[in-house]
This record gives structure tokens, sequence and C-alpha cells, in this order.
């Protein structure tokens, strides 16, 4: 029988996706109420306040960038699983979603890489927002920030099927109703 229970690194990770729930749920509280402000003050007490879209862009790149950390941690990003058709038997599965990981792995490396970069480049030239003067470093940390958590994500997902991989007998076969996630 295939092992699926989860695994000792995706358990230690609990604690992260507690925060990255967090994130995301704070910054969609802080989105709508700046937005509901922005209504409210625009056609109920006709007077808009300037700088109410800029503020809204901080939190909404926290959401965006936190929101795809978040699908990285619980495998729900946007797959197309083409080639697992050609297959019969779970261990190939397996071995075909591991080499995909580590595939993903490799270029989010190269995206950590560019964003530590940004970062730098962020922290030096120390780039004020137009309006408010927020420093534009808290819209451009999570970037650099985000792909180094999606990167540790997606290398458990690499070494989760790797396991699934070795612990599979070869004779089992794919069974047609059973659910894809496995």
């Amino acid at each position: 029988m295939v092992e699926t229970r989860r695994s000792a690194l995706r358990h230690m990770l609990l604690p992260l996706d507690k925060a990255l729930d967090a994130v995301v749920v704070l910054s969609l509280i802080v989105i709508s109420l700046l937005v509901f402000g922005q209504v409210l003050l625009r056609y109920v007490f006709r007077s808009p306040l300037m700088g109410i879209e800029e503020l809204c862009y901080f939190p909404t790149t926290w959401l965006y960038l936190a929101a795809a950390v978040k699908a990285s941690s619980e495998q729900n990003q946007l797959i197309a699983r083409v080639l697992e058709i050609f297959f019969h038997r779970k261990k190939q599965i397996f071995l075909l979603r591991a080499i995909a990981a580590l595939l993903a792995s490799g270029i989010l490396c190269w995206l950590t890489y560019w964003g530590y970069d940004f970062l730098k480049y962020s922290l030096r030239v120390e780039k004020l927002s137009d309006t408010l003067f927020i420093p534009w470093i808290y819209a451009e940390a999570p970037v650099f920030l985000c792909m180094a958590l999606m990167l540790l994500y997606t290398v458990v997902e690499f070494f989760d099927y790797t396991r699934l991989f070795l612990a599979t007998p070869k004779e089992i076969p794919v069974n047609d109703q059973e659910e894809e996630g496995f």
C-alpha cells in the first residue's frame, strides 16, 4: 500500500502555513477596508482621499505573492498533468512528478536569485511612493521572500514524491476512479 501520510518535512512547515494564512487573511481585510473606505469617501461624502490607491498596492502585493506561496504549499497551483495519461503505474507517475518538482525547483532557484538581486537593488535605491512617501521596499521585499518560500515548498514536494516513488511497489496500477492527487 502506498504511504500517503504527511511527511515529516510537511509537518515541520505547519507553523509557516499558519503564518501564510494570517498574511493572506490580514491582506484581504486591509484591502477590503481600504476599498470600502475609498468608496464611502468618494460616493457618500463626495470627497475622495488621495493615496488610498497607492496604499492599497502594498497589501495587494503581499496578498498575491503569499497566495502563490500558499498554493505551492498545498500543491494547488495550476498543473497540466498531460504526460501522466501515458503512464499506467503509480510508481511511474510519482517519478514523473518528482522530476517535474525538480525542474520547478531549478526554475525557482533562478527566480529566487533574481528576487535577491531585486531586493539588493531596492535596498540600495530606497525608492519612496509618490503620494504618501512610503518606502517601496515594503512592496518589493515579498518578491524575494515568496520566491524563496515557493522554492522551499517545491523542494519538499520533490522529496515527498521521491519518497512515494521509492515506497510504491512497481505493480500497483493507476485506478481511473481514484482521485488524481494521490
